[in-house]
C-alpha cells in the first residue's frame, strides 16, 4: 500500500525566486545601515561656531572673516589641523595690510570662537626701485605719479595701493600714447624679518604715438568746422583725454543723433580718431509748464532745429507766455569758428510786459557774437534795433525806436544735483545808446548780479547771498524807455511785495520806474528730510532815483521740496516796519538756487 505524506511547510523553499527576495532585503539593510551611519555623522558635526574679532581694523577684520569663513567645518573643530588653517588664513588676511608679525590667542566658549590679534608692528616701505624709460620718463603726469608714489620710504604696506599704483602708472602711460609700454620687472619684495618692503617696476614705454590726419564720415557738417572742436592737430602727441574732450564737444553741438569714436594704431606710431557721425536733422519741440506767484501760470513752447546745412547753422525759437509778461525769440546761429564758443547770433523777438503801472510791447532785432573765454565766462556784444510803445505812470503812451549797442559777461558754477550745496553765479551787463542813434535821450545803463550758495560745517546747512545792483546814466530819465526802468519787488527780488511793486511814483502814485537799483538778501537753509528743507531769510533793498528814497525790507520762513524734476520753493514773507505794506505774502518758485 502506498502511504502519502503531506509537504512539510517549514522547510525552505530553495527557489530563484526566493533568492531574490532574499537578495533585495539584504540590500535594503546595507541602505538603511548607511543611511543610519551618516544621520550619526551629521549629528556628531557641529554648528559652525560664532565669531568675534578683536584688535584689528574694521577692513582687516572683514578680511579675515572670509579667509575663515572659506575653512567650513574646521572652524568648529578644536584640532591639530585646524589649528594650522586658522593660523594661515589669520596671516593670508593681514599680511596684505602689512602686518607680517601678527600674534593672535584663540578662546571657544559656548559655541562662540574670540580671536584676539596682537598686530604687531606694521612693514615700511624703503625706497622705491621704479625706473620708467624715455621719453615717457620726462611727461610732467608721469613724473609726478613716480615723485608722489603711495610706495615711497617710509610709508606702510598695503598690497592695494601698490597693485593700484602699478596698473595706473601702465595705464597713464597707453592714455598718454605710449601704447606699447609694458614692465620688464614688476614686483613686490617682502621682508617680513626685517619689516621692510620694496616696490620695483622697470616700465619700457616704447614710443610715444601721435595723432594723424582726423577722419570723419556719415555727417553733411563740414569737417574743418569740426575740427576745430577737436584741440589736437596732426601731429601732436596723443592723448586719450584729449580724444575724449573732443567726443563730449561733438556731443554738445546737437548735430548729431548718433556719434562714435575709435582710436586705430597705424604705422610709424601714429593713431587715427575715427568719427561716425549721424546727423540730427529732426526740429525738436519742448513744451511746458511751471508756476510762481511772480508769473501766476507760465507755459513754455519752444522749437529747435540743432543743423540746418553743412556750415552748422541752427534755429531756435523760444516764447514763454505768462499773465504779466509774454515772450518770443527767434535766434539763428551761425558758427564763427568754433561751434560752441565763437558763434554769431541773428536775433528777432516780441516782447510785452503789463505789471503794476507799467504797460510795455517791444519789437527787436539784432546780432551779437558770443563767445566763451577763459573756459567758462561767457561774453555777449551787439546791437539791437528796439522798436517800443509803453505808457508808465501818468505818462501818455509813447513810440521810441532806437539802436541798443550792448554787451554782457556772466560765469555760473553750481553743484551738480537739486538739491546743490555751493556755487556761485555772477552777470554783468551794458547797454547805451544816444540821439544819433535814434534815441530820445543819451544814457548809459549797467545792470550787475552775484549770488555766492556755501555749505556750512554741519554739512546739511546752506548759507545763499545775493546782491543786485543797477544804474542809468541820462540827461533826460523821462525819455528812457520803461523796459529799460528798474523796479523791485517780487519771488526772486524782495519777498513780502508783489512783483516789480517797489520803486519812485509820480505825483499821482503811480509807479514810473527808477534810475538805481539795490537789492540784497541773506537766506539760511536746512535739510531736515531727505527731500526737503526749511529756511529763513531777510531781503532788502529798492528802485529809486535819489539816495535818500525809502529802503525797503522783510522777512521770512519756507520750505523746500527737492522734487524729482527740481526745487520747488514755497515761501511766507512779510514787510518789516512798513505801514502800507504790513501783510503776509506768499511766495512759490522753481528751479535753482543760483
Amino acid at each position: 500500500m502506498n502511504r502519502h505524506h503531506a509537504p512539510d511547510t517549514t522547510a525552505p523553499l530553495d527557489t530563484p525566486f526566493s533568492q531574490k527576495i532574499a537578495t533585495r532585503l539584504r540590500e535594503l539593510r546595507g541602505v538603511a545601515l548607511l543611511c543610519a551611519m551618516l544621520a550619526l555623522a551629521a549629528a556628531a558635526v557641529a554648528e559652525p561656531p560664532q565669531l568675534k574679532i578683536k584688535g584689528l581694523t574694521r577692513g582687516a577684520a572683514q578680511n579675515l572673516r572670509i579667509h575663515l569663513g572659506a575653512l567650513g567645518d574646521e572652524l568648529s573643530r578644536d584640532t591639530l589641523r585646524s589649528r594650522r588653517m586658522i593660523d594661515k588664513a589669520l596671516h593670508n588676511a593681514l599680511q596684505p595690510f602689512g602686518y607680517y608679525a601678527a600674534q593672535y590667542s584663540l578662546k571657544r566658549e559656548n559655541g562662540l570662537l574670540t580671536i584676539t590679534v596682537e598686530r604687531g608692528p606694521r612693514v615700511l616701505f624703503i625706497p622705491p626701485d621704479i625706473q620708467v624709460g624715455t621719453p615717457a620718463d620726462t611727461h610732467p603726469a608721469i613724473a609726478k605719479m613716480v615723485r608722489e608714489a603711495p610706495v615711497g620710504a617710509g610709508k606702510p604696506l598695503l598690497h592695494e595701493r601698490y597693485d593700484d599704483f602699478r596698473d595706473e602708472l601702465l595705464q597713464t602711460s597707453r592714455r598718454l600714447g605710449f601704447f606699447e609700454a609694458r614692465y620688464t620687472l614688476s614686483e613686490l619684495r617682502v621682508d617680513a624679518a626685517r619689516l621692510e618692503a620694496q616696490a620695483r617696476l622697470h616700465l619700457e614705454p616704447g614710443p610715444r604715438y601721435s595723432f594723424a590726419e582726423t577722419r570723419i564720415s556719415g555727417t553733411q557738417v563740414d569737417t574743418a568746422l569740426l575740427a576745430m572742436l577737436a584741440g589736437f592737430q596732426a601731429g601732436d602727441p596723443f592723448d586719450r583725454e584729449l580724444v575724449a574732450r573732443f567726443e563730449r564737444r561733438l556731443r554738445d553741438t546737437g548735430y548729431f543723433r548718433e556719434l562714435v569714436l575709435k582710436v586705430e594704431r597705424e604705422p610709424e606710431a601714429k593713431a587715427r580718431v575715427i568719427v561716425l557721425a549721424q546727423d540730427n536733422s529732426t526740429t525738436r519741440y519742448d513744451v511746458g509748464a511751471g508756476f510762481s506767484t511772480d508769473s501766476d501760470l507760465r507755459l513754455r513752447f519752444n522749437r529747435h532745429t540743432p543743423l540746418i546745412n553743412s556750415a552748422g547753422h541752427s534755429l531756435s525759437i523760444e516764447s514763454e507766455i505768462s499773465e504779466p509778461r509774454q515772450t518770443v525769440e527767434g535766434i539763428y546761429r551761425i558758427p564763427h569758428h568754433d561751434p560752441l564758443d565763437d558763434i554769431l547770433e541773428l536775433t528777432s523777438g516780441l516782447q510785452g510786459k503789463r505789471i503794476e503801472d507799467t504797460d510795455s510791447k517791444v519789437a527787436t532785432m539784432g546780432i551779437r557774437h558770443a563767445l566763451k573765454l577763459f573756459g567758462d565766462w561767457s561774453y555777449n556784444y551787439g546791437v539791437s534795433a528796439e522798436f517800443e510803445r509803453y505808457t508808465v505812470g501818468s505818462e501818455t503812451e509813447k513810440d521810441v525806436a532806437y539802436l541798443l549797442p550792448a554787451t554782457s559777461i556772466s560765469r555760473t558754477r553750481l553743484d551738480p544735483g537739486i538739491d546743490p550745496m555751493s556755487g556761485y553765479s555772477y552777470w554783468s551787463s551794458f547797454d547805451f545808446s544816444t540821439r544819433e542813434l535814434g534815441a530820445s535821450a543819451d544814457f548809459t545803463r549797467w545792470r550787475g548780479s552775484a549770488k555766492w550758495l556755501f555749505k556750512l560745517p554741519d554739512n546739511n546747512t546752506t548759507l545763499l547771498s545775493r546782491v543786485e545792483l543797477g544804474a542809468i546814466w541820462t540827461d533826460g530819465f523821462n525819455q528812457v524807455p520803461a523796459s529799460l526802468r528798474f523796479a523791485a519787488g517780487g519771488d526772486n527780488s524782495i519777498r513780502g511785495y508783489d512783483i516789480e511793486s517797489i520803486g519812485p511814483r509820480d505825483a499821482n502814485g503811480k509807479l514810473t520806474g527808477g534810475r538805481y537799483l539795490s537789492v540784497g538778501s541773506m537766506e539760511i537753509s536746512r535739510r531736515v528730510l531727505p527731500t526737503w528743507r526749511i529756511a529763513a531769510f531777510v531781503d532788502g533793498g529798492s528802485a529809486f532815483n535819489e539816495k535818500h528814497d525809502k529802503f525797503y525790507q522783510s522777512a521770512g520762513i519756507g520750505v523746500r521740496w527737492l522734487s524729482p524734476v527740481g526745487q520747488i520753493r514755497v515761501d511766507i514773507a512779510m514787510p518789516v516796519q512798513d505801514r502800507e505794506n504790513s501783510g503776509f505774502k506768499l511766495h512759490i518758485s522753481m528751479g535753482p538756487p543760483l
